[in-house]
């Protein structure tokens, strides 16, 4: 053992400063390999691996040194993702990398994660922001047969379905724009009443705060006309109460169009 412990140490010496197999590294071989043989490292080694240029983070700090220096030659590896990940860009199944014309350099879309290489894409930076909702819709649900560049960025190109199912309001029988962010936020689709009341302030007065009506149809009864609108289905039920409270009122009447052009702006006034 002492006389291996000498001849590492004396080739060591050898090699340091001069070239090595590895090429022109700045360590000696007992920084790195143990007395035991040459294919037992020294563990922990003393090589660093950030001071080559390349800092080793989440699944590279776990990779066998060989996996990617192939050679024993180590100086000069290339850092271009591709050169490593050729097969596993070519091999992705669930999205097609080549199909798709995704860049040969993983770090734009894939963060070094531990556990699995994660999606990281941010497609914040795109023209098409995935902010609320839609930043928890897997990326084939819009991006379908690996088709990324060119995707239409109109709500009804993806939410044709909902627009025509939706019966409460009907939005095809009131003839609703397909542009779903007129009335919707990408955060959440509820509260959906984002829709400009610009005639008819939906939010003042005590019955028209958020949490005192459910849908649009609670005003609106007719879902093929949105410019017809009830009041009293919702202040009063009793006509009887509601005449006594307008006494003297000139042009009272009970009737929704009669409570607007007194109450424009939803107030008691």
């Amino acid at each position: 053992m002492r006389v291996i412990s000498i001849l590492l140490i004396t080739v060591s010496s050898a090699l340091f400063g001069q070239d090595s197999p590895h090429g022109p590294l700045n360590y000696i071989c007992s920084d790195c390999h143990s007395t035991e043989g040459w294919n037992e490292l020294s563990l922990p080694m003393k090589f660093n691996h950030a001071a080559a240029g390349y800092v080793l983070e989440g699944q590279h700090r776990n990779t066998a040194c060989r996996n990617c220096h192939t050679t024993l030659k180590f100086v000069g590896l290339s850092k271009v993702c591709i050169s490593c990940h050729k097969n596993d860009y070519d091999a992705a199944i669930s999205i097609n990398h080549r199909t798709a014309g995704f860049s040969t350099e993983c770090s734009q879309c894939h963060r070094q994660s531990a556990v699995s290489w994660q999606v990281d894409f941010d497609h914040n930076m795109t023209q098409f922001p995935t902010r609320g909702a839609h930043a928890a819709v897997a990326c084939k649900s819009c991006h379908m047969n690996n088709i990324f560049r060119g995707t239409p960025m109109q709500c009804i190109a993806c939410h044709q379905t909902e627009y025509a199912a939706t019966r409460n309001p009907d939005h095809q029988t009131a003839r609703f724009p397909t542009d779903c962010a007129f009335c919707h936020r990408a955060l959440t689709w509820q509260p959906a009443a984002l829709f400009p009341h610009s005639n008819f302030p939906i939010g003042t007065g005590a019955k028209h705060r958020p949490g005192r009506w459910n849908s649009c149809g609670d005003c609106h009864t007719t879902q093929s006309n949105y410019q017809l609108f009830e009041c009293i289905n919702c202040h009063e039920h009793n006509k009887s109460s509601t005449d006594s409270h307008h006494g003297g009122i000139r042009n009272y009447s009970y009737q929704s169009q009669a409570c607007y052009r007194c109450h424009p702006q939803g107030l008691a006034e």
